[in-house]
């Protein structure tokens, strides 16, 4: 089927999270149709797509997600391709939404909220019932053929929340790239990772990587390596490290926790960790879990959409509860039993393989096909 997508996303890179998903996809996409990606942002030097610019959303994000959409929608109508793909709400409409989050369960499950008080919380609040209205427009639309669903837990939110028909949603999931996300070597050279990465060679390193600090759990991490003195949580990622490190000197953890910062080069951190400890309240399905179970680390996260499809607790990691308490009991039986890590950082390596970005973006390209047709 021979088609001619136009693509809108706010950025496309392989940086961050949707992001990255979206550049691995249409890097491969391109091959076999032409693209025009319409972002304020696209850094794709290995794919023969066209970058129609336009201008970045101003602050608010609340307003300018709009501003925005509204822009795309102007690039669209000029770009005369055959089909519409978009990421979430990016666009007002599209024959064609990738589902990377969905405002309504998050809202409906916590508030929206994101962390802080006062008018920080009312803003989020009122916020996020903007972002929902925003997604409930683009999947309400009527051009809309196919919704693209990161994971089963992912469709059965927008089935609830937003009314969208099965049978218009497609699981296609999030990928890795298995020649950038892998094991160290051998112990030699985990040793020598970890020397040029300032870690303690001997240490028990706990991985946690991502931005969004409250959302995705730092708190309950900090908790769970308190009182573990021989344990190092790294922290790869920003958000509001005066207020994580002020909650690690409560814990009495502040010598346990270091704070790495954002870098270009996350696979070095996940080859020199032993596991990583991804405590996240709500994703669609986080790239964090599969590129640390590419790279061999048991996982130690909530049952949320896709890691519950990726993690089979005591086979690749364990699914626990929410909260500090909850995360303790894995993590020192992963501590002390190295059989165990090992085992289980196998498991882990194997379980990937299912969701290579080669793979993934095949049947990606299936579903634009069949929309197209």
């Amino acid at each position: 089927m021979s088609f001619s997508l136009a693509f809108i996303a706010h950025e496309v890179h392989r940086h961050g999270g949707q992001e990255r998903a979206a550049a691995e996809i249409l890097s491969r996409v391109a091959r076999r149709v032409p693209v025009t990606v319409i972002a304020s942002r696209c850094e794709l030097p290995d794919a023969p797509v066209e970058w129609r610019r336009v201008p970045p959303p101003p602050r608010p994000h609340v307003i300018g997600s709009f501003l925005f959409a509204r822009a795309a929608r102007t690039a669209e109508r000029r770009a005369g391709c055959t089909l519409t793909n978009c990421i979430g709400a990016s666009a007002f409409d599209a024959d064609v939404i990738t589902a990377q989050y969905c405002h309504a369960a998050f809202t409906a499950r916590f508030g929206g909220l994101r962390g802080g008080s006062g008018l920080r919380r009312a803003w989020q609040r009122a916020a996020q019932q903007v972002f929902v209205q925003q997604e409930r427009h683009a999947y309400g639309a009527r051009r809309l053929r196919r919704v693209i669903a990161v994971s089963r837990g992912t469709a059965r939110e927008l089935q609830e929340h937003y009314g969208v028909p099965e049978r218009a949603i497609v699981v296609v999931p999030n990928g890795v790239d298995h020649t950038v996300f892998r094991p160290a070597a051998d112990a030699a050279a985990k040793r020598a990772l970890r020397d040029s990465l300032g870690v303690p060679r001997d240490a028990f390193v706990v991985l946690f990587c991502g931005g969004d600090w409250e959302r995705k759990g730092l708190r309950d991490a900090i908790d769970a390596v308190a009182g573990q003195p021989d344990t190092l949580l790294c922290v790869v990622g920003r958000g509001d490290e005066a207020a994580m490190r002020a909650h690690a000197t409560e814990r009495q953890a502040a010598a346990q926790v270091r704070f790495v910062g954002k870098t270009t080069t996350p696979e070095r951190w996940y080859a020199a960790a032993d596991v990583l400890l991804h405590p996240s309240r709500y994703e669609a399905f986080s790239l964090v879990v599969l590129e640390a179970a590419a790279a061999g680390l048991p996982i130690i996260a909530h049952a949320i959409n896709g890691t519950e499809e990726l993690v089979t607790s005591g086979v690749n990691g364990y699914l626990t509860a929410f909260g500090g308490d909850a995360l303790r009991a894995p993590l020192l039986a992963l501590r002390d039993d190295a059989a165990r890590r090992a085992a289980m950082s196998a498991a882990a390596v194997e379980r990937s393989l299912r969701y290579a970005w080669d793979r993934v973006a095949s049947e990606y390209f299936d579903v634009l096909a069949g929309a197209a047709s």
